[in-house]
């Protein structure tokens, strides 16, 4: 039979398109063996990174990782291979097919799915809640606060006199046992508030400087102007109307807060553990060439 003529058969197709389909299928659908092994090389760890930040910085990512530590690669390379553990249990349940361009929203819908079949029947009783919060009071810890008012002198406009008009200003306040509450209708107008409720030291010290927020901090409430202290913008006079320490709350007054924050961290606890089952299925080989 000649070549041409042999090219022809029905049967040659038939063979050739069968020994297509399998080496297609054996690239695409590995065997059970290959498909519990996850082989993580460089490419994928510089891949992963930059995922994990949604930053694309190629040069910036492959130097952090030359410089890592065996322990953090170590775990570099296990977060790599639970990406891909997960993406393929995501395949295995179809979850590709419905969105098969996009791999780390395979990723993202396997760990929603394990939440809700590990955590969604996360009950807590009031003593869990009341345990957590006990373990976790450094979390709810709140810093001192400050309410107060204040008469502004500003050095733009001022000058060098700034300081001199804050002192008598305070003198004739103490004096007339001025209120607070009519402190507008004195000194220059300020470029943000005039009183301030509950303030924290970050905002304090946002407005006006860390000088002056740390000796705001340091006076005592009452019904007496006090000052002058200096801001970045010029000299106040201070109707310091309320100081509050830092404290913890009492459990009764957040328990609603602790609750989710328990919750959500047992629910957590929960999927980790799915996780680390799963993983138990795979083999991770690290042929990467770093440490």
């Amino acid at each position: 039979m000649k070549l041409r003529s042999w090219l022809r058969e029905p049967l040659v197709h038939f063979l050739a398109a069968g020994a297509a389909l399998f080496l297609v299928a054996g690239w695409i659908w590995p065997a059970p063996e290959a498909g519990r092994v996850i082989t993580v090389d460089d490419a994928q760890l510089l891949e992963h990174l930059q995922a994990r930040a949604q930053l694309y910085d190629e040069e910036g990512f492959a130097e952090l990782l030359a410089n890592m530590s065996e322990e953090e690669r170590a775990q570099l390379v296990r977060d790599a291979a639970v990406s891909e553990a997960l993406y393929r249990e995501g395949q295995a349940l179809g979850l590709a097919e419905a969105d098969p361009l996009v791999k780390q929203r395979v990723i993202q819908q396997m760990r929603l799915l394990l939440m809700e079949e590990q955590a969604s029947d996360v009950e807590l009783s009031e003593a869990d809640v009341r345990s957590f919060y006990d373990a976790n009071q450094a979390r709810y810890a709140e810093g001192a606060r400050v309410s107060f008012t204040h008469v502004f002198f500003s050095k733009d406009r001022r000058g060098d006199a700034a300081e001199g008009a804050a002192l008598d200003a305070l003198a004739e306040l103490q004096r007339d046992a001025v209120p607070f509450a009519e402190a507008g209708r004195h000194g220059d107008r300020f470029l943000y508030q005039l009183n301030y409720a509950e303030a924290a030291m970050r905002e304090i010290a946002g407005q006006f400087g860390d000088e002056f927020t740390l000796a705001l901090f340091q006076l005592e409430p009452g019904d007496a102007w006090l000052g002058p202290l200096e801001s970045t913008h010029g000299w106040h006079v201070i109707g310091l109307r309320a100081k509050r320490e830092p404290r913890v709350p009492p459990f009764e007054e957040i328990v609603g807060r602790v609750a989710e924050d328990a919750l959500a961290e047992a629910r957590s606890a929960r999927a980790i553990a799915a996780i680390d089952r799963l993983m138990e299925n795979y083999e991770i080989r690290d042929e990467a060439g770093g440490q």
